[in-house]
């Protein structure tokens, strides 16, 4: 059985400083998985990484400024 995600992003974070690791570590930690799969999908393009969460996670609210500044490679910016 195939997860289904969101046709549109619910967010789209700037990644020029963000360390992809700590993002990947962050989104499995607030959407998890299930089925051995994401519950999520992330695009990376232009440097933007657009976050597309599975449908049966949807009400799960989109990460902080907070959280998304924990990413950044350079610290807290």
């Amino acid at each position: 059985m195939s997860i289904q995600y969101s046709s549109k992003p619910t967010q789209i974070i700037e990644g020029h400083y963000l360390d992809q690791q700590r993002l990947l570590h962050l989104l499995k930690t607030v959407y998890g998985s299930s089925e051995g799969q994401n519950n999520f999908r992330v695009e990376l393009r232009l440097n933007r990484y657009k976050i597309y969460p599975s449908e049966h996670v949807a009400d799960v609210p989109p990460l902080t400024e907070d959280q998304i500044q924990d990413c950044c490679a350079y610290g807290r910016l």
